[in-house]
């Protein structure tokens, strides 16, 4: 048996880290803010929070779209635009469909083996990336939780996975790069994972670790 691919998405096939310093450079531009090493760490550590509510199912995706941008201003001292800039960083970040060094070529490596993604993001931006990329050919659905109403770790989100694409849970594999969310949501939902991390890091918590794209073929290739 060969095992479903479930891919994340940002830090995984997608280099977020590119597309989001290209959105922030717009909007920080667009907001007359100096965008420097001290303003971006003042935004991702909103951006963190944010997103940390939200996966424990404290906070809205569509709140946290501009309320991360909210606490940037207020840490400013600026007057509060945070929906209208969360609204086009989300517009700049669709617009980007960068990837990582080698994913394109990792997935065409895979080409016949059924795979989907499974993502947290905000679903304009992760539709419009896909697109730009032109990957969506690689992938048999793309689930993104705010179109799910619910999201990565919680059980329920990879139940709904299985359901649709007619899969048990040992049939499958979660490859992501990020433990909170992928891959303690494979551990809910009694998944096997890959915990991918280009710097080398391991995990502890994962079935597998693996530190680049060759590796991930290798271990693939033999699940």
């Amino acid at each position: 048996m060969r095992k479903y691919l479930l891919f994340d998405a940002d830090g995984t096939l997608y280099d977020f880290a590119a597309s989001e310093h290209i959105a922030l450079q717009t909007v920080f531009s667009r907001y007359g803010i100096t965008y420097c090493e001290e303003t971006k760490r003042t935004y991702l550590e909103g951006n963190m929070y944010c997103w940390d509510q939200y996966e424990k199912g404290n906070m809205t995706q569509e709140f946290l779209k501009g309320h991360r941008f909210t606490l940037l201003f207020r840490a400013l001292g600026l007057p509060d635009e945070g929906e209208a800039a969360g609204d086009l960083y989300v517009d700049t970040l669709a617009e980007n469909g960068i990837m990582i060094d080698g994913a394109v070529e990792f997935l065409e490596s895979l080409r016949g083996r059924p795979a989907s993604i499974v993502t947290n993001g905000i679903a304009k931006t992760q539709h419009g990336r896909i697109d730009r990329s032109d990957t969506r050919r690689f992938f048999e659905h793309i689930f993104i939780s705010q179109e799910m109403g619910v999201n990565k770790p919680d059980k329920a989100y990879f139940d709904y996975v299985l359901k649709v694409i007619g899969k048990t849970p040992e049939e499958c594999v979660v490859i992501g790069d990020n433990e909170k969310s992928d891959i303690q949501g494979a551990i809910n939902a009694g998944i096997d994972s890959v915990y991918i991390s280009f710097r080398g890091v391991r995990s502890e918590k994962a079935t597998w670790s693996v530190s680049s794209y060759d590796e991930l073929k290798a271990l693939l290739d033999t699940i």
